[in-house]
């Protein structure tokens, strides 16, 4: 007989009886949804957002000892030499044929020491490869990691912290103090708008949360569940690992002989591809430069994967937004009432959650004599937009704005679909980003 093993509750996200369902992640049970994803995902546009998704299950890569800066420079497409303690970076590790193996974000915390999560499990296979003199600590399950996006978002973490946080800049951080714990708050975050992170350690997550919480609900925040943070990226135009594009992990021969002898690491190579661009799984991963990251590589050191990159920066695609045709998007709808023939390929809104696994599943996009001229990875729907998109991998002349192209929606098991869309602004939110937000415009806390 099969055994049945329950799921245990994330202990950073405390219990909630307005979570609709959840989810399973990193073996835990996380909430998919709260009171829906609607009110959710216009969140970060018209309120804030706390979002706990990533805390307890994304893991804290502390690396440190005299060969860190080395370790982190040989194997990242980044630079790190030059960055200040008290700085936070989107950091990119590339495969021997130049894919994005792994991203995340990056903390210089003191100079020989560095904070990573979302590197997991290949950090820890260079941390233990015997190549570093370094220490590396993992915080699964003892840190937690909150993310509160949204233009309410300073005045809640201001209001929760009791403190005037308006100094701090764009990819910096500082410790403050929540509900009587040292907290670091990160300007940093996924929502596109103003956004920030909050980190600490299990101890003080669940009051912490429940701080931040009320300290925003005057400002109409909304806890956010799996799905609706699923959707930020594609709005945002942050292609995200696992989600748009597949892990590589089959371009680093030694690097699978370590995840296959651990039974916890899941192999995304087991999962087939997806979708209607290709049998072929390489042709799903995806580099740098046509994910719009090019402007991270830094090839002024030596790093893994560099040659292919240089060969990659040469020529390339780029990355989109496309919007598709509302029509075409109602008749596939409408192909499950009709009575003479098979319907299509489902489309779930905002996305189909249930089959994207890890980012194998891309459409092919032609052009109109029928040439396939890109990739669309993870097709979303953006209720504050009202308009089903994609980020789109295309070919250089078929990028410009208003471009109109062709997405073949379908699968070996569904008639095919030919879906016009148009290429559209790149990212598709068109509200002011992080960046670039005006902090003064914020009332300060106590005034």
């Amino acid at each position: 007989m099969m055994e049945i093993k329950s799921l245990n509750l994330n202990p950073t996200v405390p219990y909630s009886p307005y979570a609709q369902s959840y989810i399973s992640f990193a073996q835990l049970a996380i909430p998919f949804e709260y009171k829906g994803w609607e009110a959710e995902t216009n969140a970060w546009k018209e309120s804030c957002y706390l979002s706990a998704n990533l805390s307890g299950a994304m893991a804290m890569h502390t690396v440190k000892g005299s060969d860190a800066l080395r370790l982190m420079n040989e194997n990242f497409v980044n630079e790190f030499t030059k960055m200040p303690v008290g700085a936070g970076r989107h950091g990119i590790m590339a495969t021997r044929k130049g894919n994005v193996l792994e991203h995340g974000m990056v903390l210089r915390l003191e100079k020989d020491v560095f904070g990573a999560y979302a590197f997991q499990p290949y950090i820890n296979f260079l941390a233990n490869s015997g190549k570093y003199q370094v220490e590396h600590i993992t915080t699964e399950l003892r840190d937690f990691i909150y993310q509160i996006a949204g233009p309410r978002s300073l005045e809640t973490i201001e209001n929760a912290a009791k403190q005037d946080l308006h100094d701090l800049k764009f990819m910096r951080f500082r410790d403050a103090e929540i509900a009587g714990s040292k907290v670091r708050v990160i300007r940093m975050g996924m929502g596109g708008t103003l956004s920030y992170e909050v980190h600490g350690v299990l101890a003080d997550s669940v009051a912490v949360y429940n701080a931040l919480f009320e300290a925003g609900t005057p400002f109409g925040i909304q806890k956010q569940g799996w799905l609706a943070y699923q959707c930020n990226h594609t709005e945002n135009g942050f292609p995200q690992i696992g989600e748009h594009f597949p892990y590589p992990f089959i371009d680093e021969p030694e690097f699978m002989e370590y995840v296959r002898k651990d039974p916890f690491i899941f192999d995304p190579t087991t999962l087939p591809p997806a979708g209607s661009l290709s049998d072929d799984i390489n042709d799903y991963f995806r580099n740098p430069f046509e994910l719009g990251w090019g402007n991270m590589v830094n090839f002024n050191h030596d790093f893994h994967g560099k040659d292919a990159l240089q060969k990659i920066a040469a020529n390339h695609r780029e990355i989109t937004t496309l919007v598709w045709n509302s029509e075409d998007i109602i008749d596939v709808h409408a192909s499950y009432y009709r009575h003479d023939r098979k319907p299509y390929r489902r489309m779930i809104r905002p996305f189909d959650y249930t089959g994207n696994g890890f980012g194998n599943c891309q459409h092919r996009v032609i052009n109109d004599k029928g040439e396939i001229i890109g990739a669309s990875m993870h097709d979303t729907y953006t209720l504050y937009y009202q308009d089903m998109i994609s980020l789109c991998s295309l070919e250089k002349e078929y990028a410009k704005t208003g471009t109109e192209v062709i997405v073949v929606w379908g699968d070996k098991l569904h008639p095919v679909k030919n879906i016009r869309a148009k290429v559209a602004r790149y990212p598709y939110l068109d509200l002011t980003q992080n960046r670039d937000y005006d902090i003064e415009s914020i009332p300060r806390y106590g005034k």
